[in-house]
């Protein structure tokens, strides 16, 4: 029976590419039921992240992979070759090793960010509750749960872990130099903007303000870090009065538009305004980026940021490869004794397969 994994990743696709293909946590369970029937499999899990949309499959058959490829381009709104310039398809031991990287933090645009874990468990539960999970993916998340738990013990990969929201305070520091004094806005209240606002608070900043559409849900995290808590529809004077804006918000549309952004400025008599879009799909129009004054950076942009940091994590990242190595070839053998003629081949297409999804693996998307 064999694992199959395929999609895109920050690696392979860019943001505007990745922001029509994911599906909010409110649709993951449609979407789900919508998975299940297009084809004869036995078992599919989603994972949609800012970095990544990613189908996991059990199936008897590998021809199903055209019906899954069918789909993503759908949603995507693009044409097979062009979704082909960014897929990738994976199999069998390269499922899983795939997965324990990007549980473990591996895989991550900040190597060892710890939010991955818990959105991996998330796409678990889902696929769980809505009946997609067969006894072949139950084991796979569970071990991939595992394998993430026992490189952050072991290694230590997850102290003092640099988290994307945590690349953007350290990118608007570089732009600032000291962000002592200056007022931020963060638009949205989730658990992106929560940690950027954790990471925001010890810089000194004069004021932080929080807008969210459910305003109970602002108010909470103001209050967590004496700050001030705004109805959204009333962001346009603090667009022209804060110096950060940083945008995470579950809205599938632009929050803020070019025209709100000049305004701002004229108000500011043309100081400069360092905006962060955090959000997939973005919440903030890219447009602004050509507003004179108006400096604006999407999640792609934090990769430069991650780059910075990712050798303070080498060491670690060498180590925790080699535990993922070794789990992987278990967890092989424990499913050779119960899938032999699948889990014998540990990579690679068999001559059944489609010519050009041939010889990807996860090599390719590292």
């Amino acid at each position: 029976m064999p694992l199959i994994l395929i999609g895109v990743n920050h690696r392979t696709a860019p943001v505007a590419v990745r922001e029509r293909m994911s599906v909010a946590d409110a649709q993951l369970a449609a979407t789900l039921d919508e998975l299940k029937v297009i084809a004869p499999i036995d078992g599919v899990a989603l994972l949609s992240t800012c970095n990544r949309v990613e189908v996991i499959l059990s199936a008897e058959r590998e021809d199903v992979i055209e019906a899954f490829v069918d789909w993503l381009s759908a949603r995507g709104a693009s044409s097979r070759s062009e979704l082909e310039k960014h897929l990738y398809i994976l199999r069998y031991a390269d499922v899983a090793r795939h997965l324990f990287r990007v549980a473990s933090g591996l895989d991550s645009m900040v190597v060892g960010e710890p939010q991955i874990g818990g959105q991996v468990r998330t796409s678990f539960l889902a696929a769980q509750r809505s009946g997609a999970i067969d006894p072949l993916l139950h084991r796979l998340f569970e071990e991939t749960m595992r394998v993430a738990r026992k490189v952050r013990s072991e290694t230590g990969i997850g102290e003092h872990a640099v988290s994307v929201p945590y690349a953007a305070v350290e990118l608007a520091r570089k732009i600032f130099g000291d962000l002592h004094g200056l007022q931020a806005l963060l638009l949205g209240a989730g658990k992106m903007s929560e940690l950027t606002a954790e990471h925001l608070a010890g810089f000194g900043l004069k004021q932080i303000f929080v807008a969210n559409r459910a305003h109970e849900r602002a108010e909470e995290m103001a209050a967590r870090f004496r700050g001030m808590a705004i109805r959204f529809e009333e962001i346009d004077p603090h667009l022209a009065t804060c110096d950060i804006v940083i945008a995470s918000t579950a809205a599938p549309h632009y929050v803020v538009e070019a025209q709100q952004v000049e305004r701002a400025l004229t108000a500011r008599r043309m100081r400069n305004l360092f905006l962060i879009d955090l959000s997939v799909p973005r919440n903030l129009d890219p447009a602004i980026a050509q507003v004179d004054g108006a400096y604006l950076y999407n999640i792609d942009d934090l990769q430069q940021v991650a780059d910075s940091n990712r050798e303070l994590r080498l060491q670690k990242a060498e180590q925790a490869e080699e535990i993922v190595a070794r789990e992987v070839d278990h967890f092989r053998r424990r499913l050779l004794m119960q899938y032999p003629p699948s889990w014998s081949c540990r990579s690679g297409w068999s001559r059944s397969a489609p010519r050009s999804w041939r010889n990807v693996s996860a090599d390719s998307v590292r």
